[in-house]
């Protein structure tokens, strides 16, 4: 890879990160950030939730202005948009202020996820699609393993420091104006009428879509169950610091970071099917042993596991979109991943309050495991082989 090339990928997986960012940095933060704005726990879950409503329902037009006027220039002004918006945090002690300020951060992240989808899938063809596409969960991962951190050690000086963070966003974004450029013998689409029929019958023919979305979608509600519910439970076992509950989500984010890296790999030598079967193999695993865990390394041990099924699930849906759809309909499919990924995150705390006033902490994860059983299931048995899986 000549070094123009290689400055480019190292711009596009550096803002990979961004994407695990916009809720992991102030995760641990969350107790403090409640008692500092004096909500109720339940109100403080959608600070990092909000931007996920937002990056969902602006991810279409993104992806509409992706297809039609290629990724650069949105993914550069999504770049320093996204900067500006986080780091604004710095500044605001209104608890409805800051939620305008993560609806603005949802916005440019949209703009950001389906950029760099575009952009790899248009660059990157066979073995190495898949490998730079393993790059891109793996880094965004391995974001996941320092945000949480330094967000955990900031905010032991003031809740509001960790917002800092976002503003590495804004040199990124410089970064790339030198160094990404538009892929070429890309196809733009008119964005006429004949266009939006054309992506109704994509839905109609490609009903494997449907899978994809949902494991997408039940993918990200089960990450934020253990986002925002993981703080609870560690809590049971005397675990309080900021700084060591971030060290908990780096388990997750690691593993998660790990798997992505061997992706290419692993996408060599099985076909999609194997490869979600297996994920949600993990996802039942994980959340099962959460529901039971007598300690606190034996949480360690199934947030880890959930991380390896997140390392497998997130490349695979990603690389799988470019397979399933026509080049001049790549933006706009994969925004739609950004949709159902992202209104998995905003809905989390939603679908889960009731369960966890019903059931209780443990049974929240309980449900989690459901839900990987009930995937594994699906999969297994209702999965057929595709052109492509």
């Amino acid at each position: 890879m000549a070094g123009s090339n290689r400055f480019a990928l190292a711009v596009i997986l550096s803002s990979a990160t961004l994407t695990i960012m916009a809720g992991s940095v102030i995760a641990p933060v969350l107790n403090l950030m409640r008692e500092g704005l004096g909500v109720a726990p339940a109100s403080v879950g959608l600070i990092i939730t909000t931007h996920g409503l937002f990056m969902a329902l602006f991810s279409p037009l993104m992806g509409h202005v992706i297809d039609r006027e290629g990724a650069r220039r949105p993914y550069i002004a999504a770049l320093i948009a996204y900067g500006l918006a986080g780091g604004s945090g710095l500044l605001i002690d209104s608890y409805w202020v800051l939620l305008v300020s993560r609806a603005c951060l949802g916005i440019a992240l949209a703009g950001i996820f389906a950029a760099i989808n575009v952009l790899i899938l248009n660059t990157y063809e066979g073995a190495e699609r898949n490998r730079v596409m393993g790059w891109r969960g793996s880094a965004q991962s391995f974001g996941g393993v320092i945000w949480p951190v330094l967000g955990g050690a900031l905010g032991g000086v003031s809740w509001h420091l960790p917002f800092a963070v976002y503003l590495l966003s804004i040199p990124i974004g410089l970064a790339a104006i030198a160094a990404v450029s538009e892929p070429g013998g890309r196809h733009l689409s008119n964005g006429g009428g004949e266009d939006a029929k054309s992506v109704f019958m994509i839905f109609r023919e490609k009903r494997i879509l449907a899978i994809i979305y949902g494991l997408m979608f039940s993918g990200s509600v089960l990450l934020y169950v253990i986002v925002i519910f993981l703080p609870q439970l560690l809590e049971t076992f005397g675990i309080k610091s900021t700084f060591r509950i971030g060290i908990f989500l780096t388990a997750m984010t690691g593993s998660a970071g790990v798997t992505a890296y061997v992706y290419g790999h692993i996408r060599s030598r099985f076909s999609y099917r194997p490869i979600v079967v297996s994920a949600s193999i993990l996802w039942t695993a994980a959340f099962a042993s959460l529901s039971l865990a007598s300690s606190p390394s034996l949480v360690a041990v199934s947030v880890a596991l959930f991380g390896v099924s997140q390392g497998l699930v997130m490349p695979t849906v990603m690389v799988w979109i470019g397979d399933v759809v026509p080049t001049a309909f790549r933006g706009r499919f994969s925004s739609y991943l950004g949709t159902f990924g992202f209104v998995g995150q905003f809905l989390s705390p939603i679908l889960f309050a009731p369960v966890l006033i019903l059931v209780g902490l443990r049974g929240v994860f309980l449900v989690g495991a459901g839900i990987g059983a009930a995937w594994f299931l699906t999969l297994l048995l209702g999965l057929r082989e595709e052109t492509g899986a």
